[in-house]
């Protein structure tokens, strides 16, 4: 699959994808994208804000208004698109409000679903963080009704207990890196800072240090980027089922 363009309202979200994927477009905001002014597609992606369907939100729901509500300017662009296929990502408690409004907006466009519920853990990585991926596709769209796209999920997923090391500037101090699996993700991964092998002490040069004063606007910007992210195997997972689907080769899943 090769990108032909995106739409990102972060400054500095845009300059990542700048950064990874040079000469592609990138539109600013969702409600000025027209369809008759963007390159046919295949297969169209995206997620909107989490905000009014996740557990931790007010659980306002997709209306129109709120933050969540963005998901009606996706719809419209599939309609005006129409591509063959659609990924909508977004939180699981997206299945608990405003999952049937969504079906319904895809229904009245042409459009029919299913939908899986796919946590980061599943493709190696060293915590739970649970997306849920709806794939659309037009209505009488030539498949087997007792497998659906998504049914060949379970091949995309390797091995699912894949050793991952934890980040350097995560701040862990230890002698020897640590290795975080699938089976720490779902129990909860626990790391603790020591020193020569000793507990850490919380007085005197030992004690927990400040970032300094100009990299924090940075750090806080990429914990954001990073927190509306998802990880990059979960997507190669849902786009291979759409290869496999398609009857077109898949490529060996990325390990990083």
């Amino acid at each position: 699959m090769k990108h032909r363009f995106f739409c990102e309202v972060d400054p500095f979200c845009r300059s990542i994808l700048r950064r990874h994927w040079p000469g592609i477009p990138i539109y600013e905001d969702v409600r000025e994208l027209r369809g008759a002014d963007l390159p046919p597609v295949d297969v169209l992606c995206g997620g909107f804000p989490c905000q009014d369907v996740s557990l931790a939100g007010k659980r306002k729901g997709i209306a129109k208004g709120t933050r969540s509500g963005l998901w009606h300017e996706y719809a419209r662009l599939i309609e005006e698109i129409r591509p063959g296929y659609v990924i909508i990502e977004n939180v699981p408690g997206l299945l608990a409000a405003g999952v049937e409004a969504v079906l319904q907006d895809l229904a009245a466009v042409g459009y029919d679903a299913e939908w899986e519920v796919l946590p980061a853990a599943a493709v190696g990585a060293p915590h739970r963080r649970e997306r849920v991926f709806l794939v659309a596709y037009p209505n009488g769209h030539k498949r087997d009704p007792e497998h659906g796209v998504l049914s060949s999920l379970a091949g995309s997923l390797g091995e699912g207990d894949q050793p991952w090391r934890v980040a350097p500037w995560l701040g862990v101090r230890i002698d020897r890196a640590r290795r975080a699996s699938i089976r720490e993700a779902y129990g909860g991964c626990v790391l603790r800072r020591v020193d020569d092998g000793r507990p850490a002490r919380l007085d005197g040069p030992a004690g927990v240090r400040p970032l300094p004063r100009e990299l924090v606007p940075v750090w806080v910007r990429r914990l954001k980027a990073l927190g509306n992210a998802i990880t990059p195997q979960q997507a190669y997972a849902v786009a291979a089922c759409i290869m496999r689907a398609e009857g077109l080769p898949v490529r060996e899943r990325p390990d990083r």
